[in-house]
């Protein structure tokens, strides 16, 4: 059983319902969950306020926790901890658009969607909130989970259906694989839980997880499994 306390935040739109799976699972699996909504559509800063003064309310600001994240949850985590309105031990990120979403540009040319702060907070423009962010504390193991499913929207570039592999890409993560999986779901499956857990246990994902690189251009690539390497 773990001590640490575990935070869930799950992705725009969406509610800490979206979360409530994993974290049932992940409570069965010995872990001590607290699962955090916000109104993600209203922006970045209205939804970091709103996590972080949860995190106080409930006494977890002073002390070391453990992070799970989908989508701008871990944009969310990131400016939390920029902050320094939270302290972590170990993160996950699924799906998270690190580098900046290419679709929330896109999105954002959709009339009524453009008064929406989150497609501009979490675009790749110049108001985009995400580029002041910076890299997460060296003390933080963080580790990035990408999904690969139909990437019919993402202009050519594979992806997740909503965010593309190359932009979950975060400098100075200890892990980085891809898992297949749509973006909206990729909490939900088996292979995720086990992923999840294996991190937050060893601060590395599983031998047999397919890694991602990234050079020096940008270029990402596909590593063999450890397991298979180590074979």
């Amino acid at each position: 059983m773990s001590e640490v306390p575990l935070v869930t935040l799950h992705g725009l739109g969406r509610t800490r319902l979206a979360m409530w799976p994993l974290g049932r699972r992940l409570g069965k699996l010995g872990y001590t969950v607290t699962n955090i909504g916000y109104f993600g559509p209203l922006g970045l800063r209205h939804s970091v306020d709103a996590v972080g003064d949860a995190i106080a309310a409930r006494g977890l600001h002073d002390q070391p926790i453990d992070l799970v994240t989908h989508s701008m949850g871990g944009i969310v985590a990131r400016a939390l901890l920029a902050e320094g309105r939270i302290r972590a031990r170990r993160m996950v990120q699924l799906a998270p658009p690190n580098q900046g979403s290419w679709l929330a540009d896109r999105v954002r040319q959709i009339p009524i969607a453009c008064y929406l702060p989150a497609f501009r907070d979490l675009g790749q423009g110049t108001e985009a909130q995400i580029v002041a962010l910076g890299d997460v504390p060296e003390e933080v193991e963080v580790g990035v989970v990408a999904g690969e499913s139909v990437s019919a929207l993402l202009g050519g570039e594979v992806g997740d259906g909503v965010v593309r592999i190359a932009e979950t890409y975060l400098t100075g993560a200890r892990d980085w694989i891809v898992l297949p999986h749509f973006h909206t779901v990729v909490m939900n499956g088996r292979d995720t839980l086990d992923e999840v857990d294996h991190f937050l246990k060893n601060g590395r994902f599983s031998l047999a997880a397919e890694r991602l690189a990234r050079d020096e251009q940008g270029n990402v690539s596909r590593a063999q499994p450890k397991e298979q390497v180590a074979q």
